[in-house]
């Protein structure tokens, strides 16, 4: 009988079955064996060997890369989702810095902690959990997918902001309308939904982010001065928000 494993996302426990023995190792801390007999998500070996191509033929990561999607499906009937980006904790709230990878999200978190060490905290280095609560409110939960250079925490914090990363010459920032956030956030939310539940849980899910959560669309050059001009956005964000 195959070893069944859980981990838990957002509260809510997914038990996996492995195709590989070192695939567990890449969920680190997250995981644990599990007492059911049953598992709630196992990747097919032809999907693993698509990701192989990618993997330098890595089986095991592989694997564990694949199950990312298949994850985030599992989890929409919780109204959870898995959403590229790097997240982080500013003075008690949540923030997410997202775009296509090669954008320079890393970067602000690398230089806002070269020019103010320790003020925020990463939750997610690459694609934490964002979660819809009963209240409204959406919340970011950490997640083993922390990117190339294994950057999270166990913390979880009320999204305050997401920030759509761009490369270009100049650095500036503007809040832009939910009609022009929803593509690009759609598109970050690392799911592929099938059924009608989990199209409606997803569309949920993003309508509710565009309700409460401000979006800001960021071009910058990667320096400091970018770091610093998107620090004073998050916090005049945060001032005024104290002051509602």
């Amino acid at each position: 009988m195959a070893e069944i494993y859980e981990v838990d996302y957002a509260g809510h426990m997914v038990r996996f079955s492995f195709r590989n023995k070192g695939t567990k190792r890449y969920f680190r801390s997250y995981i644990r064996r599990s007492n059911s007999e049953s598992y709630d998500v196992m990747a097919e070996e032809s999907e693993i060997e698509k990701f192989r191509i990618f993997e330098d033929g890595r089986a095991a990561y592989a694997e564990y890369r694949c199950l990312i999607g298949l994850t985030a499906k599992e989890i929409l009937k919780y109204e959870c989702c898995i959403f590229h980006s790097v997240s982080f904790i500013f003075r008690g709230k949540a923030f997410l810095i997202t775009g296509p990878s090669g954008v320079g999200k890393s970067t602000q978190y690398f230089n806002w902690q070269t020019f103010r060490p320790g003020e925020i905290t990463m939750i997610s280095g690459d694609m934490p959990v964002l979660e819809k609560k009963l209240d409204g409110t959406i919340w970011v939960h950490p997640t083993s997918w922390n990117g190339k250079e294994n950057l999270g925490n166990k913390i979880v914090g009320q999204a305050a902001g997401i920030v759509l990363l761009e490369q270009g010459a100049e650095n500036r920032i503007y809040r832009v309308s939910a009609v022009d956030a929803v593509l690009p956030i759609l598109e970050q939310f690392l799911v592929r939904p099938e059924t009608e539940g989990q199209i409606q849980n997803l569309a949920e899910i993003v309508d509710q982010i565009l309700r409460v959560v401000p979006v800001w669309k960021m071009v910058n050059t990667g320096d400091l001065k970018s770091t610093v001009l998107l620090r004073e956005t998050l916090s005049e964000s945060i001032s005024m928000e104290r002051e509602i």
